[in-house]
């Protein structure tokens, strides 16, 4: 097909062109690997990368959660040494919130990451830190 303002074409040029225009429609010559390009969620580095940073997280959450605990009965304690010796509904509360963030730590930790997306466990792990840090907050505000 000619374009506009172009020059009368031989017969062997009009086959180089159209042999051209043919491969260039149908896919890269044999041996040539074409350029892909790769979103943030397809580079498996940083897939990789970003499972392994969180799965970290979710360990140190679970070193500070033995801490959080010790925390959140040694308020419990205080609390009912200082007033009528029980404690109230939010000292359960409290305590009961250290039953999630154990339990999302340690599964945020021990999945593989090819069994995980990483948005799941981001969000299991700051689940994770939120009822952490809920249950000593709960406790203190049973006073």
């Amino acid at each position: 097909m000619p374009i506009e303002n172009e020059p009368p074409r031989t017969a062997a040029a009009a086959t180089t062109s159209t042999t051209t225009a043919v491969t260039m429609t149908t896919g890269p010559a044999p041996g040539r690997v074409p350029e892909t390009t790769h979103g943030p969620a397809d580079d498996p580095v940083k897939t990789s990368a970003d499972a392994g940073a969180l799965r970290v997280l979710a360990t140190v959450g679970l070193a500070l959660f033995i801490g959080a605990a010790v925390l959140t009965a040694v308020l419990a304690l205080v609390d009912a040494f200082e007033t009528d010796g029980r404690g109230g509904p939010l000292v359960a509360a409290g305590m009961w919130s250290l039953v999630p963030a154990g339990l999302l730590g340690m599964i945020a930790a021990a999945v593989p990451r090819d069994d995980m997306p990483n948005t799941v466990r981001g969000w299991m792990v700051s689940l994770q830190y939120l009822f952490m840090t809920l249950a000593p907050a709960l406790v203190a505000a049973d006073a």
